[in-house]
């Protein structure tokens, strides 16, 4: 951070306390409550995915600082196959859920909500904003999906 800019994925650095393993463990069962019925899969100790496909996931996660989403293949597919693969549906894909496919290196269709994570008060407002972009993105996803088997998107 050589001009003191925090980037996204500021977990232990910075002048920020670092959000604690229990605290994440509490954030993550507290959004899990919340999607009763919605199948959503441990990623990593930051993250939880909900399946769109076999081979599309979102990725669901926090940082010190903020909440966020993205879109990634498989567990061990390379970044550049899923951008490849999903290249395929742009720009409609990209508008209609209004993030860039190759925004930031490394996750797909990235969008996330600033927010101090280490203060749980803020958690509700967290779930709200994931609740609602998860559903969004899982929803024009298999719409793409669906549409491009059938001929459309």
């Amino acid at each position: 951070m050589p001009n003191g800019n925090l980037d996204e994925w500021d977990i232990a650095r910075g002048e920020l306390r670092a959000i604690s393993a229990p605290e994440i463990k509490a954030f993550w069962n507290g959004y899990i409550v919340r999607r009763e019925g919605v199948r959503i899969e441990h990623g990593s100790l930051y993250s939880r995915w909900r399946r769109v496909t076999d081979d599309l996931v979102l990725s669901l996660y926090l940082t010190n600082r903020s909440v966020g989403l993205f879109v990634r293949g498989q567990r061990g597919e390379r970044w550049a196959t899923t951008v490849n693969r999903l290249a395929a549906y742009e720009p409609q894909l990209g508008e209609a859920l209004g993030a860039s496919l190759p925004g930031y290196v490394g996750c797909c269709y990235i969008s996330n909500l600033p927010l101090p994570v280490t203060d749980p008060a803020s958690w509700p407002q967290g779930y709200l904003w994931l609740e609602e972009q998860e559903e969004r993105y899982h929803r024009v996803l298999s719409d793409a999906v669906t549409s491009s088997k059938a001929g459309g998107f």
